[in-house]
Order: C-alpha cells, then sequence, then structure tokens
C-alpha cells in the first residue's frame, strides 16, 4: 500500500488586502492577529454596552422622566422619598458612579488601543510578506532569465535551447531518481523541473516570438507573439474545417452536480464528458434572481472535431483580446450561453479548468455589456496575460508542478478583485510529486489546504460565490460543441474527417492515387474526339468529379462522404 500524499504547501497571492502568503506557518499567525482583534473588538462592544447600563440606572432621580420613567408610587413609598423631595443622589452614590464609568471609559479606550494595533500589525504581517514574496519572485525571474541568457551565448534561440536542455536533463534526473527509489514514475519528466517552466517558456516565446510579422520590430516579443506564431503553423490543419463551429443542445443531465460553491463547482467541471461538451446551469435566489454556472472543460486532444483543440489554446494566449474571443472554443461557449437564454441582467459564474479557464476568463471580457459576469472561476489555466475588467471578481487554482498554469511565463495579478492560490506538492518520501498535478482534484486539494489556512482575502472571494450559488437550482443543461468538416477539402469517413487531398497540412497537397480529387490521366481511344479542357473524357473520370445519377434520375451531390 502506498504512503499517503502529503498535503500541498499554498501561496496565496491578491484579495481586499496586498497579500502574498508564502507558507501556511506565516499566514497562520497574520490570521491569529486577526482573530485576537476580532475578540478584543467583542469584548469592546461589551464594555460600552455595560457602560451604557450603569449611567442608566445610576442617573440622577430628576432625569428619570426622560430616560427610564418615573419610578412607581410604590417603590417611592417603600423607600420612604419622592422624586420632589430628592432631586439627586447622594455625594458617595454620585462619586461611585463617576468612578466606575470613568474605569469603564478607561477600559474602553484600552480595548480600542489594542483592537487597533492588532489590525495594525496582522495587516503590516501581510504586507511584509507580499513585498518579500514578490521581490522574491522576481528577482528568481531575472536570474533564470539572465542565466538561460548566458548559457545560449546571449542569443535568444540560444537561451530557448538552454531552457529546454534544463528541464529535459532536470526532468531525466527525477525520472531517474524515481527508478532509484523504487517508485519509477514518467510524471517526473514534467515536475522536477517545475521551477524553471516559466523562464523557459518565456525564453521559447521570445525565440519563436521573432517570426510573429505582426509584430513591431522594436517590441520585445511575447508569450503571446510565440502563440501566434504556433496557432499559424496549425492554421492550414483549422483550413479543413468551416468557419464556424456547431453548437446544439444535447439536453438536460441530472447526473453533474450542482454546485455550491467553488470546490463544487470546480467538481461540475470535472464531471463532464470529455467529449467536447460544456454544462450551463440556472440558479434561483431566494430574492428571485437568477445566476448562471457556465462549466467549462480543459484542452482535448484526442478528439479531432472538438473546439477544445491546439488551435483555439495557441489564439487564446494571443496579446490582442479580439484575436482571444475569437477563437472556437470562445465562440461556441458564448454561443451556448446565447442559446441558454442568459439575459443582460442575471449574475453569471464561469468556471474552468485548463483551456477552460482561458476560455473563462477571455469570455468575461469579451462579454461586458452582454452578459453580467460576476466571478470567473480557473484550475490548471495560465491566464496572466488576461486583464479581467474592473468589477469581476476572479479566483484562481494553480499547482507549482503541472506545468500548464505557468506557460504564461508570469504571475498572476494580485489585486482585491483577483486571488491566486498556488500548490506546492511533493512526494510521499519527499521531493517532486510522483504524478503531474494537473487534474480538478490536485486544485480541489490545493484549494482546501488554502481554505485552512484562512487567508482573509480568500475567503471574501469563496463567501462571494457561495451567496451567488445559494438558490434552487435547475438541472444543468449540456451542449456539444464541434468543428464541421468541410466539403471542399474533407471528406468522412463515418465520424472521421480525412483531408482532401490526403497529406500533411503543413506537405505541398500531393494526394496519393484513388484518393478524392486524384487526377486520372485522360485516356482515348483511336477515332474519339481529342479532350476538351472542362469536359470529362472516357476514362478520365477521378472521384472527385463524378456525379452519380440519383434515384430519380436527376444527378446527386458529387461529395463523397
Amino acid at each position: 500500500m502506498s504512503d499517503p500524499r502529503p498535503a500541498p504547501t499554498v501561496v496565496v497571492r491578491g484579495g481586499t488586502e496586498p497579500t502574498a502568503i508564502e507558507t501556511a506557518a506565516v499566514v497562520a499567525q497574520a490570521v491569529a492577529l486577526t482573530v485576537r482583534a476580532d475578540l478584543v473588538g467583542a469584548s469592546l462592544a461589551a464594555l460600552r454596552r455595560a457602560r451604557e447600563s450603569v449611567s442608566a440606572a445610576a442617573a440622577s432621580p430628576t432625569t428619570w422622566g426622560g430616560r427610564l420613567g418615573a419610578p412607581s408610587t410604590t417603590l417611592a413609598a417603600a423607600g420612604g422619598w419622592s422624586t420632589d423631595a430628592v432631586r439627586v443622589w447622594p455625594a458617595e452614590v454620585r462619586a461611585a458612579r463617576a468612578a466606575a464609568l470613568e474605569a469603564f471609559d478607561l477600559a474602553i479606550g484600552v480595548a480600542q488601543e489594542q483592537e487597533r494595533e492588532l489590525r495594525r500589525l496582522g495587516s503590516r504581517l501581510h504586507q511584509a510578506v507580499r513585498v518579500y514574496d514578490d521581490a522574491d519572485a522576481t528577482a528568481k525571474a531575472l536570474w533564470q532569465d539572465a542565466g538561460l541568457l548566458a548559457l545560449g551565448g546571449f542569443s535568444p534561440i540560444g537561451a530557448a535551447a538552454a531552457g529546454v536542455n534544463a528541464v529535459l536533463a532536470a526532468g531525466v534526473l527525477g525520472f531517474v531518481d524515481s527508478l532509484l527509489r523504487g517508485r519509477p514514475s514518467w510524471g517526473r519528466l514534467v515536475t522536477t523541473g517545475a521551477s524553471l517552466h516559466p523562464a523557459t517558456v518565456r525564453a521559447l516565446s521570445r525565440a519563436v516570438g521573432l517570426l510573429d510579422v505582426d509584430r513591431p520590430w522594436y517590441r520585445m516579443p511575447t508569450v503571446g507573439n510565440g502563440a501566434s506564431v504556433l496557432r499559424g503553423m496549425l492554421q492550414p490543419l483549422r483550413a479543413r474545417f468551416l468557419p464556424d463551429p456547431e453548437v446544439r443542445l444535447l439536453g438536460p443531465s441530472p447526473d453533474l452536480p450542482t454546485p455550491t460553491d467553488v470546490r463544487s463547482a470546480l467538481g461540475a467541471v470535472d464531471a463532464l464528458e470529455k467529449d467536447s461538451t460544456l454544462s450551463i446551469q440556472r440558479i434561483v435566489k431566494d430574492d428571485g434572481t437568477l445566476t448562471w454556472v457556465v462549466a467549462i472543460p480543459g484542452t482535448q486532444l484526442l478528439n479531432p472535431g472538438s473546439v477544445y483543440n491546439m488551435t483555439s489554446n495557441y489564439q487564446l494566449m494571443d496579446d490582442d483580446p479580439a484575436v482571444r474571443a475569437d477563437a472556437d472554443s470562445a465562440r461556441a461557449v458564448m454561443e451556448a450561453m446565447r442559446q441558454a437564454g442568459i439575459g443582460p441582467d442575471d449574475d453569471v459564474v464561469l468556471v474552468g479548468h485548463s483551456q477552460g479557464g482561458i476560455i473563462a476568463a477571455t469570455v468575461a471580457a469579451a462579454t461586458v455589456g452582454t452578459y453580467q459576469v460576476r466571478h470567473v472561476v480557473t484550475a490548471g489555466s495560465p491566464v496572466a496575460g488576461h486583464l479581467l475588467p474592473p468589477g469581476i471578481t476572479a479566483t484562481h487554482v494553480e499547482a507549482r508542478e503541472e506545468g500548464v498554469s505557468g506557460v504564461d511565463g508570469a504571475e498572476n495579478r494580485a489585486t482585491p478583485d483577483q486571488v491566486t492560490v498556488t500548490g506546492t506538492f511533493t512526494a510521499p518520501g519527499g521531493g517532486p510529486p510522483l504524478e503531474i498535478p494537473h487534474g480538478v482534484h490536485f486544485h480541489q486539494e490545493v484549494l482546501d489546504a488554502a481554505t485552512e489556512v484562512g487567508d482573509r482575502g480568500l475567503e471574501e472571494h469563496l463567501a462571494d460565490v457561495e451567496l451567488l450559488l445559494d438558490g434552487d437550482a435547475d438541472e444543468p443543461l449540456l451542449y456539444e460543441s464541434r468543428l464541421v468538416p468541410d466539403p471542399d477539402t474533407t471528406f468522412c469517413i463515418g465520424d472521421v474527417a480525412v483531408p482532401r487531398p490526403l497529406a500533411p497540412p503543413w506537405a505541398p497537397a500531393v494526394p496519393f492515387p484513388g484518393a478524392p480529387g486524384f487526377p486520372v490521366p485522360s485516356v482515348t481511344t483511336p477515332g474519339s474526339p481529342p479532350a476538351v479542357p472542362g469536359f470529362p473524357t472516357t476514362g478520365g473520370l477521378g472521384a472527385g468529379d463524378l456525379t452519380a445519377p440519383g434515384p430519380d434520375g436527376e444527378e446527386g451531390d458529387g461529395d463523397v462522404r
């Protein structure tokens, strides 16, 4: 039986306070100070109520009529006095009352000062840790970039090659280490070099981005420029399909879980079938307002007709928001939202894993004025380059060793509206994790560990999602999004779209003999008229030229499907 995997160490960045918490121990101290400040605040409120009670009960008799009402005649008779005869308390009573009120004022002042100092100390601790963490991350990035540049002979291409070699070398060493420990793991090829991933991505982007013709010559290539070049290489493959993806409703899906918080919302994404589907669920809150939850899956490499493909990945990472919004997967999600009937005043929560998180950030920015997106939840998504409009709150969950959330080459923004939780996993015996922590359940573990820490900014974000999802939920609707093969460039064998001609998208269009569209040489017989351009000759009909008569004797469709 294998040893249980240790809980991840988490980093929380962003929130209402400028926080950057590197370890649970540090943030726990700040949280403890805040808890003590809350306790002092509660004691302060009790002291104020007690002072008010003493002040009212020991007031002079002449003020009773205005504050507490005149004493009853029975009480006056039993005491042997009347309010007309006794206008003030005796001197010793008045002195005791004044002393008690003075003691209360002193205690209230001390409590106020303690609460203020505890909260200030907790805030300063958060601020100090954030400054240290940001400075450490910036210095680390600069040193890594400079080191790769030096190793590469101060050439962008050389720096990229040095970064790739370093990641590969670290991965091989990690795999060998897993063999020596008796726990062979291919995941170590990725997780061991996790600290080098962002720097390598930046170096690769600078090298590949040089080929981006739309980049101004004076601007340093970015991750977006590199993604644009890679998307252009896949464009011939994308051209085999029609420009617009097909989005259709499959129907309600009662098997999908109903999200009630961030953790269960991620579970709704994980429960989606890996067949180019997304789910949209309507929640009716107690006040009658609506919240729609859109769950978006990640990349599906083994599904050639899926909109969640690598072409969409590269397009979603472009620097231009308009280019990102035109990605097949983003347009498919927006079309599904339109078909679902989401109103312009309805609250919307977008939840996505991997590519789904990039789509969620893209859709949130592209639909301002069309939909009211309130919260974006991402898991394992590289969204550092995506600027969210004001008023949209975002919660990002990442795992440092997953190799996906770091392909943006930068840290996410840390603002009151954006909180990022980054988890660091370790193997049971120490060292990098044995498996790549990119699945949704890994990010749920990171979220659980961060919740135990008790960061205030994260708690506010989690509470915001819970408030939005508090209501009666309808059955989630399942939508399928697919690319439609272009009949002019593709023919179908069952559900498989085969290019016409059969050739790699980057190779010259030379079909193999017998494939649709393959030109068959003209064959003439003695005495036959010469071949006329534009007309088939005897024996010269190819599969793409043949128009078979239909059942009624008319010409049929020439496509072979």
